[in-house]
């Protein structure tokens, strides 16, 4: 085993970079989203820059979490590339380290990074991604003209069962999972699939079923109604009551993304989608998912040893570190692809979630074996 200071040197150097990539990246993120941002809300009066700002560097956390993988890579390629540049791993190896025992450190680390993302960065750039939606849409109800409450999100659509047919529900702006509505757009169809009217409302509410002496089902209620039937007059109503064939809980757990659910939270979810008769699996792969970050970011680990430790000897192929980005590319991709089978029940969440990152480690271990012993 080599010693605690060289260990802590080894990590200290890997999270450095990493650190390092991560923030270029996000940084990178955030200057093109503001770019987008600033061009969607330059008509729109009264929106400071402090608006657009805070928007952009609420959600850029959550849009940073997929290159989190690639800064490990590039961190622990950039890491392992100066040590040898510097001639360091060289007087290790000279001393009796193995490559195991330095590429160690890093991988206790990697594991580490994976932990924090998994457990602690994704549930608060969740609470911050919320934060953003609240005061986006806030700005554009000044453009739409209409009230937003707090936690929303926007362009909503949904479609939904009705007595009589289908209903087509759009909205500018939704909270509550889709139970509070503003700017809301409804196209009710027959039992037939043909359009029948549509109805434009201010706001729009789902009322749960109610019973005794005022029996009514559930439905969505729609404040300052226009409604428009083909070949009639349009009509304007204060109230319009339109029943559903959905209940509160099965409405919520259709409007709830695995990916915007906490880590902490995601077996509740997968229970209550299970029991409003929706596929658990998404939320299972996705839990899963989370559990197997240290192991992902530790193959990445493994990869970028495999084209950075033999640089010393045989010199500095571009070549290889382009392979070594490429195939921790293609580990990416394809653990993004099993997972996508994952949630869609075509193979377990276990396997989905943690086979991607072991056969990615097997592989460069397996690499790392033949250039080391041959």
């Amino acid at each position: 085993m080599i010693g605690q200071t060289l260990s802590f040197y080894l990590a200290k150097n890997f999270l450095r970079n990493t650190v390092f990539v991560f923030l270029v990246f996000f940084f990178l993120i955030a200057l093109v989203d503001m770019l987008e941002l600033s061009r969607r809300t330059a008509r729109i009066e009264d929106v400071s820059f402090l608006d657009v700002f805070s928007i952009v560097m609420l959600r850029a956390p959550v849009l940073s979490e997929n290159i989190v993988p690639f800064a490990v890579l590039f961190g622990a390629s950039a890491s392992l590339l100066l040590l040898n540049k510097r001639l360091e791993l060289v007087v290790a190896r000279a001393s009796g380290v193995s490559v195991w025992q330095f590429l160690a450190p890093i991988c206790v680390a990697a594991a580490m990074v994976g932990l924090v993302m998994g457990l602690i960065y994704n549930p608060l750039s969740l609470r911050l991604q919320a934060s953003s939606l609240t005061l986006e849409g806030a700005v554009f109800a000044k453009k739409s003209g209409v009230q937003t409450p707090a936690g929303i999100t926007q362009n909503f659509w949904t479609r939904i069962a009705r007595p009589e047919g289908d209903m087509g529900l759009r909205a500018a702006v939704a909270a509550d999972r889709g139970k509070n509505l503003a700017g809301v757009s409804a196209y009710l169809f027959d039992k037939d699939g043909k359009p029948e009217q549509r109805i434009d409302a201010a706001s729009a509410s789902f009322v749960g079923e109610t019973s005794g002496d005022d029996l009514q089902p559930n439905r969505f209620v729609l404040q300052r109604a226009s409604i428009l039937v083909p070949g009639e007059e349009p009509r304007i109503l204060p109230f319009l009551a339109i029943p559903v064939s959905i209940t509160e809980e099965l409405l919520e757990i259709r409007q709830t993304s695995p990916d915007r659910v906490s880590f902490w939270t995601l077996d509740e979810q997968a229970e209550l989608a299970q029991r409003a008769g929706r596929p658990p699996e998404p939320f299972q792969t996705r839990w899963h998912s989370v559990l197997s970050l240290p192991l992902q970011f530790v193959a990445m680990v493994l990869l970028a040893g495999t084209v950075s430790l033999t640089f010393a000897r045989f010199g500095i192929d571009g070549r290889c570190v382009l392979t070594g980005v490429i195939a921790g590319f293609v580990l990416y991709v394809l653990t993004k692809l099993v997972v996508t089978f994952g949630s869609n029940g075509l193979v377990s969440p276990v396997v989905a979630a943690w086979s991607p990152a072991m056969v990615g480690s097997l592989i460069a271990i397996t690499v790392l074996l033949h250039q080391e012993d041959g």
